[in-house]
């Protein structure tokens, strides 16, 4: 299942709508999915601006569940940017086939083992897919793509072992 009929299933669930009415103030601001593991679920966190929270609904198939709500992953001043869905006009197949193409074509040595999807918002690049992979030669390749027009926006790889505190 794509992301938007996974939203649109999530938004006509009785669970999602009671709890919206309690949450009215919080908006789409990412959905994230790694197909290797699950390839049908989508988890899709709202954010509160208010509490500076988020609560992320698992959608897999019918099944919805909810996590309590967790603090944001994020630098203390930065923003959390509401996802424009009208604006998403890359599915996430079309996103995950530019990323392969991008990857076979720049980086041949380095195929995907697994990958890391994330639909967001991020100030200076709008609606993005960002896109990482995890590679056979370890390295993480990670691309960012415009959600509207699939243009490349950026990309950078680097080993995963320069990840490690000395």
């Amino acid at each position: 299942m794509d992301l938007k009929p996974a939203l649109e299933k999530l938004e006509e669930s009785p669970e999602f709508k009671k709890w919206k009415q309690k949450n009215k103030d919080t908006y789409l601001s990412y959905a994230f999915k790694i197909p290797q593991e699950m390839p049908n679920e989508w988890q899709l966190g709202f954010y509160d601006k208010k509490k500076d929270k988020i609560t992320t609904f698992v959608i897999n198939g019918n099944n919805i569940k909810v996590r309590l709500e967790e603090d944001v992953f994020k630098k203390e001043s930065a923003k959390v940017n509401e996802i424009s869905i009208a604006k998403v006009k890359l599915t996430f197949d079309t996103a995950i086939k530019k990323a392969n193409e991008f990857q076979q074509k720049n980086f041949p040595k380095d195929r995907s083992i697994k990958t890391i999807a994330i639909l967001q918002n991020l100030p200076k690049l709008g609606n993005i897919w960002n896109i990482t992979y995890l590679t056979e030669a370890f390295n993480t390749l990670n691309m960012k793509i415009d959600a509207a027009s699939g243009k490349m926006l950026e990309h950078n790889i680097q080993s995963v072992f320069s990840f490690r505190k000395e």
